[in-house]
């Protein structure tokens, strides 16, 4: 891709320039000079006057460009940063904005709007994606080109896109860095900070903004691990914890095939208000586990499994002994407190904590939340220095621990990121792990995540007695939660809940001792068969065909499209037939089932999928052949 085709260099205010910034070292606008230097296949350009330095590096890996920017105090005093935004410039002047919504239960909620003045994004708190998430595509009404920005968020972030009329022109900029409310950044002497990273590229699909290059990017430069079959004990038993019952779900998960088996959150504390007591990281010996988690990692390795627990590491209780002991580590929010990540000190602290839970009990997996959030950061750093100890404490605990294994968690998705999923193994897709919303949240986390980092959960339970419509007897039903809570459930045929967990790590989180020993052995083949396909899965792409509410068609495939995986999932059923044109080599010739078909004919005509019903899922794998 050109880079030329975002730059702008005119001199004028307002909208030429790379950076908008502003602070004690006055304003940097349009109207500077930029030098020009090339090294090691990137381009930088930089401006620099007596007190600052600021370089914007521009960086072509295959489909995407790369922007990473920098500032640098050079004078001998500390300097406070107002402003500080990446620009760039768009042809045209009429654009359709795409940006999500992120909320708890509603993560990745994506829409397309009208630029008439402005449009802004931004994080509302120190979670990434707290009320939005850090994407905006542009849609250019004139010409149907589609441009998209994503954002690697290393503190509170903004986006806008900005109209207005110059001269007799209108123009359009975009702008993209730190948060600038309440930004009151204190840069010290010959100190450099890195503005948030940018991946933009151009895109054909308005659908999903051709994410497939993101992941192909990203899946290249951050490989994944082996993508693990994992149980999860929150949504079976939430905070009702029963050893003798976890181990019964333990010894089911193993005969299954898991790999992997958690306690989430309950384990610490003393006496049943264990929420009170968040910080202190001590097994619950009076309720809860009461005492016997060691017994339980013992089993579960038995077992075959590697053993986990939840931590809420950046959080703690007013009534925590280890506030107490360490008031100086933490910031009070007026109704809990924060562990002070900015603070080296705190930092360390929290690493031989966590450290020494993790040789107690020999945990190989930890799940990482955060349930709490401020709008502004106390220190004016936008959290930027905040989440640089945050990075510290993820990256000090790998170098002790190689192989743990690390699920990231915010109340659900507000953390849900490129800069996060760069930190830790998967991220929980949300709170609601129905079927039915969860597909949605997995198809708009896809625009801007590989798939390969965004855990799936099946949270169902088996009941019998059930009438069904063309059978004589009562018969069960697997009831699929369908939110966060159990308050609301849903029905779906096997199908549906199977294909949903494909594509990331697989996760359990209900009470494999209802399955009768027919959904036992359909799971275990599931289980199975995933095993076999999950290095494909692994550094798969995905493309979304389709994406509306009655019908979703995502589309898995490797590079080189030597294999393609297509999902068709139904809610709702208007029409029993559907073509679906999936995305493969031209000059190429693929199988399916008994049937072979060129490549060419799937792109023109498409692939005819017969008798459809609603709640299922129909896949269709194609198998490259042969080349022309």
């Amino acid at each position: 891709m050109r880079i030329e085709n975002y730059i702008n260099l005119d001199g004028k205010k307002g909208y030429s320039g790379l950076f908008f910034a502003s602070g004690s070292f006055g304003i940097v606008d349009g109207d500077v000079t930029y030098t020009v230097t090339n090294q090691d296949q990137k381009t930088i350009y930089t401006y620099q006057d007596d007190a600052i330095r600021l370089c914007a590096e521009f960086e072509v890996v295959g489909d995407v460009c790369v922007r990473r920017d920098s500032f640098e105090n050079l004078s001998p005093e500390r300097l406070q940063i107002h402003d500080l935004v990446s620009r760039f410039r768009l042809d045209g002047n009429d654009y359709d904005v795409y940006t999500q919504y992120s909320a708890w239960q509603h993560e990745s909620e994506g829409s397309w709007q009208r630029l008439g003045t402005q449009i802004r994004a931004e994080a509302c708190g120190m979670r990434a994606c707290d009320g939005a998430a850090p994407v905006m595509g542009f849609h250019n009404r004139y010409t149907g080109q589609n441009t998209v920005f994503h954002l690697v968020p290393n503190a509170q972030w903004q986006m806008t896109a900005k109209k207005f009329p110059h001269n007799e022109q209108e123009l359009v900029i975009f702008e993209a860095g730190f948060c600038n409310t309440g930004l009151r950044f204190s840069v010290d002497a010959g100190e450099k900070i890195c503005l948030p990273e940018l991946i933009f590229f151009s895109a054909k699909s308005k659908v999903d903004l051709d994410a497939y290059k993101l992941h192909q990017y990203f899946n290249k430069a951050y490989p994944r691990k082996k993508l693990p079959i994992l149980y999860n004990s929150w949504l079976y038993c939430f905070d009702h914890l029963n050893i003798d019952a976890l181990t019964k779900q333990a010894d089911v998960a193993a005969q299954m095939g898991f790999e992997a088996f958690m306690i989430d959150a309950g384990w610490f504390g003393n006496g049943a208000d264990w929420s009170s007591q968040v910080g202190d990281w001590e097994e619950n010996t009076e309720s809860g586990p009461c005492g016997r988690l060691s017994e339980l990692s013992a089993h579960v390795r038995a077992k075959g499994m590697i053993f986990g627990l939840w931590f809420e590491p950046e959080r703690a209780a007013i009534q925590s002994r280890s506030v107490a002991e360490h008031p100086e580590y933490y910031i009070f929010t007026g109704k809990q407190y924060l562990l002070d990540f900015s603070n080296p000190d705190a930092v360390s602290y929290m690493i031989d904590v966590i450290a020494k839970q993790i040789e107690k009990y020999r945990i190989g997996w930890v799940k990482f939340d955060f349930n709490t959030s401020i709008p502004v950061d106390p220190s004016g750093s936008g959290f930027y220095r905040y989440t640089c100890g945050q990075r510290q404490f993820i990256e000090v605990l790998r170098q002790r621990f190689p192989e743990l294994y690390i699920t990231g968690c915010a109340s659900g998705g507000y953390r849900m990121d490129l800069y996060q999923t760069r930190l830790v193994d998967s991220v929980w897709l949300s709170d609601n792990q129905g079927p039915l919303g969860g597909i949605e949240i997995v198809k708009g986390t896809l625009k801007r995540l590989p798939s390969s980092c965004i855990e799936r959960w099946n949270v169902q339970k088996y009941a019998t007695g059930f009438p069904r419509y063309g059978q004589t007897e009562m018969t069960g039903v697997l009831f699929n939660c369908n939110n966060g809570t159990w308050d609301s459930i849903v029905a779906v045929d096997p199908s549906f809940s199977e294909e949903f967990l494909i594509g990331g790590p697989m996760g359990f989180s209900c009470d494999l001792t209802t399955y009768n020993d027919e959904y036992n052995k359909r799971w275990s083949d599931v289980i199975a068969q995933y095993k076999k396909d999950r290095e494909f899965y692994q550094r798969a792409s995905a493309r979304i065909l389709v994406d509306t509410d009655p019908i979703s068609v995502i589309e898995y495939a490797d590079e080189e499209w030597e294999q393609c995986v297509i999902q068709i999932f139904t809610k709702t059923v208007y029409a029993n037939d559907l073509i679906v044109y999936p995305t493969v080599k031209a000059e190429a010739k693929y199988s399916y089932g008994d049937t072979e078909i060129d490549g060419a004919d799937l792109l023109e005509n498409g692939l005819p999928i017969k008798d459809l019903k609603p709640n299922f899922c129909r896949t269709v794998k194609l198998m490259k052949k042969s080349d022309k």
